[in-house]
């Protein structure tokens, strides 16, 4: 009776792993061409299935490394893994599409898209920016191919608001160097900052701050041309002492 019962448990358990879709997965399946796996893909990102997607663009570039329709499988693994949140994974894809196939015409689209991907994995200003740098990079090289393009605009401004990322955290960093008396320090990053970022809306925060810094030293003169600049070329933000 019991090993009655046993074998029944078990016969139920199998049923439910393979009515679960369990049973077989699509890379042990034989006799898929590349198109038959292409066309997977593409159906599952429709519908938006993307680990399911995923996995047929991986299948088709493991089975047919030199396939015509390697190019787009590589590219729509990429946007797939995107679509699904696996970043890390969607931007080793996209670098690998980008160096395999330099001369595709989905090139700016991947950068396009890989600049985004970077953005939204960007820290807040106050911790490291290297995915901040990395996403400008991407973007940057879609201007250099598209500088015309009706997308061009919108990624000038998606640059502007990521430099402007960077100039906050300078300005983070210069504030730490004042709160810690180190103001030397601080004059010294907030002159590199100004620098480096004249044309970006904290602009006026970091000059205000180096105006800060100078004073702490003893630099009136100086701390009173930034502010005299301040008061000038930005209005609305004055050029008060703080």
């Amino acid at each position: 009776m019991r090993r009655t019962r046993l074998f029944l448990a078990t016969g139920a358990v199998l049923i439910l792993l393979f009515s679960s879709g369990c049973s077989e997965k699509l890379s042990r399946q034989t006799g898929l061409t590349d198109t038959d796996l292409f066309a997977r893909g593409q159906k599952q990102a429709e519908q938006k299935k993307y680990r399911a997607s995923s996995e047929a663009f991986q299948v088709l570039l493991e089975r047919f490394p030199s396939s015509p329709l390697a190019a787009r499988a590589q590219f729509g693994l990429a946007s797939s893994r995107m679509a699904n949140k696996d970043e890390i994974e969607a931007e080793v894809a996209f670098d690998d599409f980008l160096r395999l196939y330099p001369a595709d015409p989905k090139i700016p689209d991947a950068l396009f898209l890989k600049g985004a991907l970077l953005s939204r994995q960007a820290l807040p200003p106050g911790r490291d920016q290297g995915k901040t740098l990395e996403a400008i990079k991407a973007y940057v090289l879609f201007l250099e191919r598209e500088p015309i393009s009706p997308r061009a605009q919108e990624v000038s401004g998606k640059v502007r608001a990521l430099r402007n990322r960077l100039a906050l955290h300078e300005a983070a960093v210069v504030n730490h160097f004042l709160s810690r008396k180190r103001y030397d320090s601080a004059e010294a990053r907030a002159r590199r900052a100004v620098a480096a970022y004249p044309d970006v809306p904290a602009a006026p925060t970091i000059l205000s701050l180096l105006a800060q810094g100078l004073e702490k030293q003893g630099k009136r003169d100086e701390a009173e041309t930034i502010r005299k600049t301040l008061a000038e070329k930005y209005p609305e933000h004055g050029g008060k002492k703080r």
